[in-house]
């Protein structure tokens, strides 16, 4: 093969269970502009289709079949058949950018590197050049599905280490392995492989924690470690166990590890986590709280300074009008009251945030494009079939340009299951001129003629994607500013779904819409454009006390101490939200239930799509979450349709409905 310089390549991916995806790993294999030499899909025992699924794929795909033994046996039988010069890895969760193995191997020039690996898109943080033994003994910098490792190293260390008690590190016990032999480990700094995330530590933590303490016993015996650094590794495990633990509310295991933490190792840093795990959970939350409003103003301050002190990250030809004078989103002087009480019977509208799978805790990343969990949508389809619910997806650029995104909706759309709206995230969304960061992350933050360009840009891919130009937008992270409205009426958008009543997202740079109401309202005296904001609300004994009282209860400091907390568990005020993510069924239920008692017929239900496949999202973590997910929207529609007397309609019904209500004179 003419374009193999640098070597040839043996690709490996293990695969346990791994029909649902297993195909889109070896496709990113076969598309790579270095061709590698040959594909080798090890099936470990499999109990699903992942062995005739493999079978139909091409040459130079190769079907290795074995009994179950873990990840570590499926990759050292693959690397004992493997001709290659060197062995790539690959998870059949992840999958590789094209350019990976040509950049990978454009470093392996230096004779003595023994393992490249790059970066994956689900972090952001800095890593060496060159990995040492005591940045790998530190901790794990690198993923499998970076890796691209030396064959001769790889047989010279006796590649993986198969025991079972080291199963889910089994990789880092080979990494540092060779950090401490005579070959480098070097670091490609560029983003080449997408990583799927697991479902948490939670679920695994246990066995994760004890595979950890096995692998650093094994190191130690097998370099010879001295006796207290072994130790201090083990201390150092525990205690990041118990702080994690800790942090996800687990307060017996938190208690019982730093404790052992503490005995094996007394020291006032151990003392001080004992002492923290020790206290009641309402005072850690308020300490988490206050912590985290210290952090975001930090942040904030930091990130003020760097933009008034930038230089411009973005130059336009065109700066056209985008401030027509007499619309606007969030200033209410244009509004005209949309007439709710003229509907006959209540109305839902289902809204779903068709968006990449992007982890929420990492800053954002342009890298993060991965949409893999569109063709999980069909499991909810299940349930609004059985309602008569047709669901808007609020389609995002990476959904909308890339065929597995836009495939699973195009085939709703064709049936007449869904329909297709616009959702604008700035920072995956061309054109890329802007710096990205939280501030920018928020449309209305960006410059008019920017944002502008790229609500032309989603709406033009959009309607090449699926034959029709979306008529409802929604601002990603509900980042509204001062001239959406008007450019939203320049291409001739029909309705707008971004406003989330009660919320505030000031403190990081984002709209307050604590003095907005969830009631539809028409952005223009024309009547041309109706804002459908998200269904939410304040409710309990105290809900009709004045705005500017309530509103001071889900302020920053207030819910910096636990206020909102507080005051929910004494029925006197909750923030709800019209959602199966993070609020509960008997909440919501009493949301509609409120709101409907006064006077409210017009209901807006929302979700982000990745929440269908679990590890996706804070809310779906397990499949034992997803279930209930789903059980949620089941009893939701049940409750509506039965209890409420409502319907389920589309966004154009209630348009055209409140269209024919003539204003008020």
């Amino acid at each position: 093969m003419s374009d193999n310089g640098g070597g040839t390549v043996s690709v490996i991916i293990p695969a346990y269970n791994a029909a649902a995806y297993v195909t889109r790993a070896v496709e990113s294999a076969l598309a790579q502009t270095h061709k590698p030499l040959e594909i080798l899909v090890v099936d470990d025992g499999s109990k699903d289709d992942t062995r005739e699924v493999v079978r139909r794929m091409p040459p130079p795909v190769r079907l290795i079949e074995k009994e179950n033994g873990g990840p570590a046996s499926a990759r050292n039988l693959g690397a004992s058949l493997a001709k290659g010069d060197w062995l790539a890895l690959l998870d059949a969760d992840d999958w590789w950018f094209p350019e990976k193995l040509k950049v990978q191997l454009e470093q392996a020039a230096e004779a003595d590197a023994g393992m490249i690996h790059c970066l994956p898109d689900h972090r952001e943080d800095a890593v060496p050049a060159r990995l040492t033994f005591d940045h790998m003994w530190d901790r794990n910098w690198i993923i499998n599905s970076s890796v691209l490792l030396r064959r001769s190293v790889f047989d010279a260390l006796g590649g993986f280490n198969e025991a079972r008690e080291l199963i889910s590190v089994e990789d880092y016990n080979l990494w540092i392995r060779v950090a401490a032999s005579a070959w480098k480990i070097v670091t490609c700094p560029h983003v080449l492989v997408h990583y799927t995330r697991g479902i948490g530590i939670s679920s695994n933590s246990e066995r994760f924690m004890r595979a950890s303490l096995f692998n650093v016993d094994d190191i130690g015996e097998r370099l010879s470690l001295p006796e207290t650094m072994i130790k201090q590794k083990r201390n150092e495990i525990i205690v990041d166990f118990g702080r994690k633990a800790l942090f996800e509310r687990d307060l017996p295991t938190a208690r019982h590890l730093l404790g052992r933490a503490f005995r094996e190792a007394p020291s006032s840093r151990n003392l001080l986590h004992l002492a923290i795990a020790a206290m009641p959970a309402p005072v850690l939350d308020m300490r988490r709280n206050t912590v985290r409003l210290f952090e975001q103003r930090e942040v904030a301050r930091k990130t003020n300074a760097t933009q008034a002190n930038a230089a411009p990250a973005f130059e336009l030809d065109e700066h056209p009008d985008t401030k027509p004078s007499r619309v606007s989103i969030l200033d209410a002087k244009f509004h005209e009251p949309a007439i709710e009480l003229g509907l006959k019977h209540p109305m839902l509208i289902t809204t779903i945030d068709a968006e990449e799978d992007f982890d929420w805790t990492r800053p954002f990343s342009r890298a993060a494009t991965d949409v893999t969990s569109m063709r999980s949508q069909h499991l909810a389809h299940r349930i609004f079939e059985r309602y008569g619910v047709v669901p808007t997806y609020m389609v995002d650029h990476p959904v909308a340009s890339q065929d597995e995104g836009r495939a699973p909706l195009k085939e709703l759309l064709q049936s007449g299951a869904c329909e297709i709206g616009a959702q604008l995230h700035p920072w995956v969304t061309p054109p890329f001129v802007e710096y990205v960061s939280t501030h920018n992350s928020y449309q209305g933050n960006l410059p008019p003629a920017l944002e502008f360009a790229k609500i032309q840009v989603l709406t033009e891919e959009l309607a090449k994607a699926f034959g029709q130009a979306p008529r409802i937008f929604r601002a990603g992270r509900y980042g509204v500013g001062p001239n959406t409205g008007g450019v939203l009426s320049h291409f001739g958008y029909d309705a707008d779904s971004s406003v989330v009543p009660c919320w505030n997202f000031a403190a990081q740079g984002g709209p307050d819409f604590r003095a907005m109401g969830a009631n539809p309202y028409w952005i223009d005296a024309e009547r041309k454009i109706l804002e459908l904001p998200v269904t939410a609300a304040i409710v309990g004994r105290a809900a009709r006390l004045p705005h500017v009282l309530t509103a001071r209860v889900f302020g920053r400091y207030s819910e910096a101490i636990g206020l909102p907390s507080v005051m929910s568990r004494l029925g006197l005020l909750e923030r709800i939200k019209l959602t199966p993510e993070g609020i509960t069924i008997n909440e919501a239920k009493r949301l509609v239930g409120h709101m409907v008692a006064n006077g409210h017929k017009v209901f807006v239900l929302t979700y982000h799509s990745p929440s269908l496949e679990p590890g996706n999202t804070p809310y779906v973590r397990s499949g034992e979450d997803l279930a209930r997910f789903l059980g949620w929207l089941d009893e939701f529609y049940d409750y509506f349709t039965r209890d409420v007397g409502g319907v389920c309609a589309s966004w154009r019904d209630v348009r055209l409905a409140l269209a024919r209500i003539p204003p008020p004179e």
